[in-house]
């Protein structure tokens, strides 16, 4: 099973590698103890593709008593972040 039930991936600068590149990654899913659920934000000069790593510094982090109400709280920071000018990453069309 997936640690994460959302994750997405934006970029600002360029996508490809070179100086400059930054991206923002949002994941929800459940907390390490299962007891509830969490939104990360968190960005950086690469895309995080460890499942089931733990960013502890220079991380936005929200708790949520429901699976949905994580999964709607990542999308809509997603949406907030396109409409602040990230651009969604994908990964095959570089």
């Amino acid at each position: 099973m997936p640690r994460f039930s959302r994750f997405h991936v934006l970029y600002s600068g360029n996508p490809n590698p070179a100086p400059g590149r930054k991206f923002r990654q949002i994941v929800a899913g459940p907390s390490e103890d299962h007891t509830f659920y969490e939104v990360r934000i968190f960005e950086g000069d690469s895309v995080q593709k460890d499942p089931d790593f733990n960013a502890v510094r220079g991380m936005e982090y929200y708790s949520h008593d429901t699976a949905e109400a994580a999964d709607k709280d990542a999308d809509q920071e997603r949406d907030r972040s396109v409409a602040a000018g990230w651009v969604l990453f994908d990964p095959t069309n570089r």
